[in-house]
């Protein structure tokens, strides 16, 4: 888990983040405390453009200003941005990206970063980050304290600059298939993906990974993506690899159908390199239902039917 019980800006960086945000040409705002959502009140400040007019640069837009107030965040955005435009320009794709897309396999351990240049395009891989620590076993998360890393369907549902565990994206777990398909009782929450290389439940990418993966996430959120997707598998589920799993987990069939039922939202992303919409059954199950809308949309509060 990562908490936000980190001290923010000192005074002395204070006057320092109007020397930096000055020349980076950013207006200053006021320090919003604890982790910043994506709701409505976000959304607005991510309006779009009207036609023909300019876009902001992903400094400029309130969202990333806010972010900025943040030692870490300007820190990471300093570090991290002419390797990303250069890995950017390396990959052919116009940056900035206009929507991204985060898909971990737990068994690998790796976390991919996609991208597109324009809502209308397909997705094209940026990177793949290692996963430095990963709690559990394969398997979904069902209950409080079991410490496993959830898999389906998920958004970031907030950012936390002021996190334990340098920077990190909070997930919108319990989704409503967690919430129908938890064992009873408490399911649990503060699910995120961070630096460091602990994890109690979490997603360990290191303070350098998450750097990148963070700064590009506020990037992207300030340019009107309001709902970011994660999606968290047991392995690749193709279809050599989920017989192999169905083989080794054959005493627990349930767990086996769980699997089966994200395999299409794999294989239509594998297919098509676009956010698949998934739909959730009065079962709790994951059904497909076409391409996933990511931008114009506020992004849903954990355990609604966000996924329905």
């Amino acid at each position: 888990m990562a908490s936000g019980s980190d001290h923010g800006p000192s005074r002395a960086f204070a006057a320092f983040v109007l020397i930096i945000g000055t020349a980076f040409a950013f207006r200053p705002v006021r320090a919003q405390q604890g982790e910043l959502g994506t709701g409505a009140s976000a959304a607005a400040a991510a309006a779009p453009v009207p036609r023909g007019q300019p876009g902001p640069l992903p400094t400029q837009t309130s969202f990333a200003q806010a972010q900025l107030r943040y030692e870490r965040v300007l820190a990471a955005r300093i570090e991290t941005r002419f390797q990303l435009k250069r890995l950017f320009r390396e990959r052919g794709i116009h940056y900035p990206a206009a929507e991204i897309f985060l898909r971990v396999f737990k068994r690998e351990r790796r976390l991919e970063v996609w991208v597109r240049p324009r809502s209308s395009e397909p997705f094209v891989l940026l990177k793949t980050y290692p996963i430095c620590a990963l709690a559990g076993r394969l398997g979904p998360k069902r209950r409080q304290g079991d410490e496993q890393v959830p898999e389906g369907f998920y958004y970031v549902e907030s950012f936390n600059p002021q996190s334990d565990f340098h920077l990190s994206l909070r997930l919108d777990y319990p989704n409503r298939s967690d919430v129908v398909l938890g064992t009873g009782g408490a399911l649990g929450g503060d699910i995120y993906i961070h630096g460091g290389c602990e994890s109690a439940g979490c997603l360990a990418v290191t303070d350098q990974g998450i750097r990148e993966i963070y700064w590009l996430s506020v990037e992207v959120r300030g340019l009107g993506q309001t709902r970011i997707p994660v999606h968290i598998f047991p392995a690749r589920l193709t279809d050599e690899e989920l017989p192999r799993l169905a083989q080794a987990f054959r005493s627990t069939p349930a767990l086996v159908q769980f699997w089966q039922g994200l395999k299409p939202g794999f294989e239509y992303f594998e297919r098509e390199h676009r956010v698949p919409r998934m739909n959730v059954s009065a079962g709790g199950a994951y059904q497909l239902a076409g391409e996933d809308r990511l931008s114009g949309t506020a992004a849903p509060a954990a355990g609604s039917s966000a996924h329905e």
